[in-house]
């Protein structure tokens, strides 16, 4: 018996980007995602993770069909987005509506609303672009939404400088489900507000989730953030996918060992969930010349001389999946654990 099919399904996805290096060098390659594979269920949380320059933001503008994926495939209820962005002749009808279901919420509220717009002209564009020509339909739905993201009505007819970081953001969440998308990406949405508010807006975004049933890519770097809010989390490392698994298997038993680090650096108020602090080594490598073998290898504490030459894949480990080569081998990283996770 199968489950349900996946809203969101991405498939050895592939984003290289051409770097020029001068009149006479031959032009370099950066491989900014390099074979990332997830779903995402409807009503359900895939929170992305990583250090920056892991990939996080490449993978949020294909998500959202800013760019096209070089290779791989990217299915949306089961129609391969990335084949019809390739496709010059392409149906801009079908464009229109696939782009339709997929929506973004930036991570600076302040930047993200044009401020010689309204409240309200600002909620009612996307309709209008879309070809919901009823004014009057436009206003009831732009006016019912910032009823749905807890603002006053009075706020449609205001500029965006005259509310708050966390108001703002509000809006912009309101932006981005005025046209019902299925997935919505979620870049760092509360990493530039006042720690007071972030937990407002979490539990706002819960809400709406249950509401509307929407699928959530949340991008953060915050892991508190991640716990609070995720079904499933997704660590990146330098374009591909280390460790993926649910939330309970990530927090609870972290096993490749770039994410052991991740989590030693969580803060705590538990004496009794604290980790003695992993310090990574070295500078995260140029994607442009990525390590040979286990990309992670030069920084990694415990890698062995066969990390430099094999690659890892993700193969299942407990709950979760880990790209590990020493993970098989000490059987579920009993051994990486006690090396890297003492309690004090």
């Amino acid at each position: 018996m199968t489950g349900p099919q996946p809203v969101l399904q991405a498939v050895d996805l592939h984003r290289d980007y051409p770097v020029r290096r001068g009149l006479f060098a031959a032009p370099a390659v950066v491989h900014a995602l390099a074979g990332v594979s997830f779903s995402v269920q409807a009503g359900r949380t895939l929170a992305v993770v990583g250090e920056s320059g892991c990939g996080k933001s490449t993978l949020a503008r294909l998500l959202t069909m800013i760019e096209a994926p070089t290779r791989g495939q990217l299915l949306i209820d089961g129609v391969d987005v990335a084949d019809t962005a390739r496709q010059a002749g392409a149906d801009a009808a079908s464009q229109s509506r696939l782009r339709r279901a997929v929506q973004i919420v930036f991570q600076n509220p302040y930047g993200s609303l044009n401020p010689r717009q309204t409240v309200g002209a600002a909620l009612m564009e996307p309709l209008q672009v879309n070809g919901v020509t009823d004014a009057t339909e436009r206003e009831q739905a732009a006016r019912a939404m910032l009823r749905q993201v807890g603002l006053r009505e009075e706020g449609f007819g205001r500029w965006p400088h005259m509310f708050s970081g966390g108001q703002r953001q509000r809006i912009a969440i309101a932006r981005a489900l005025m046209l019902k998308p299925r997935v919505l990406v979620l870049d760092e949405p509360v990493s530039a507000l006042d720690v007071s508010i972030r937990a407002q807006v979490l539990n706002l975004l819960v809400d709406l989730q249950q509401a509307m049933g929407v699928a959530y890519v949340f991008i953060s770097h915050d892991l508190g953030v991640v716990r609070h809010v995720a079904d499933e989390v997704m660590v990146m490392y330098l374009g591909k996918v280390v460790e993926h698994g649910p939330r309970e298997a990530i927090f609870g038993n972290p096993q490749h060992p770039y994410t052991q680090a991740l989590m030693s650096a969580t803060p705590t108020v538990n004496p009794a969930l604290r980790r003695q602090r992993i310090l990574l080594q070295g500078e995260l490598p140029s994607p442009i010349n990525p390590p040979s073998g286990c990309a992670f290898h030069t920084r990694c504490p415990i890698a062995e001389a066969r990390c430099r030459v094999e690659t890892p894949q993700l193969a299942p480990a407990g709950a979760q999946a880990v790209a590990c080569l020493l993970v098989p081998a000490v059987g579920a990283t009993e051994a990486a654990n006690a090396a890297l996770l003492q309690t004090p």
